[in-house]
């Protein structure tokens, strides 16, 4: 079994790689999970511009995409235990855009500000942070860093030009 203590320095070019068995996992049951990972292509274009034109069909023009995109890669992955890579497929090293992952980004974000103290409650008006305007409006003065996080804000605004969507002016009410 591994020193399972390993953790790639920062900069590191090669991760340390093993095989399956000597980590504890089934060769060929990982063999299965990355050939379904490689069977299980998004339906949406290569083309990031038609799929996300395709996506936000009939939204209206605040839907439209700002800035540029560029075509996506084909499937990739990497299955990692005890810091050490059992498995790969496709480009991992492939930069693609990503999309809803920005929710993982951000909630392990405000976990460690949450641990080192930087928000000291998620029940903290964000107003009390954050002082760039966008929380002065009464309605949303009232959100809380637990409302961003549910999203259950219902913030009210505009970002780069497009408004956000209408709101009840409830805080709080899940969409």
């Amino acid at each position: 079994m591994p020193d399972t203590t390993y953790v790639p320095g920062s900069g590191d070019e090669q991760w340390e790689r093993q095989r399956p068995e000597e980590v504890g996992l089934d060769p060929d049951r990982l063999a299965e999970a990355v050939a379904w990972a490689e069977q299980h292509e998004t339906k949406y274009a290569v083309n990031l511009q038609d799929a996300l034109d395709d996506l936000t069909q009939g939204e209206g023009e605040y839907a439209a995409i700002i800035g540029p995109t560029k075509p996506r890669g084909g499937p990739a992955g990497l299955i990692v235990r005890h810091g050490r890579i059992v498995a790969e497929w496709g480009d991992p090293a492939r930069v693609d855009m990503t999309f809803s992952a920005s929710k993982s980004y951000l909630a392990t974000l405000a976990g460690l500000a949450l641990d080192q103290g930087l928000i000291r409650d998620l029940d903290d008006p964000v107003r009390e942070y954050v002082d760039d305007g966008g929380f002065d409006p009464p309605h949303n003065s009232k959100i809380t860093w637990r409302h961003l996080l549910q999203q259950t804000s219902e913030w009210s605004g505009t970002l780069w030009g497009k408004p956000g969507a209408p709101c009840d002016g409830a805080v709080g009410n899940p969409s």
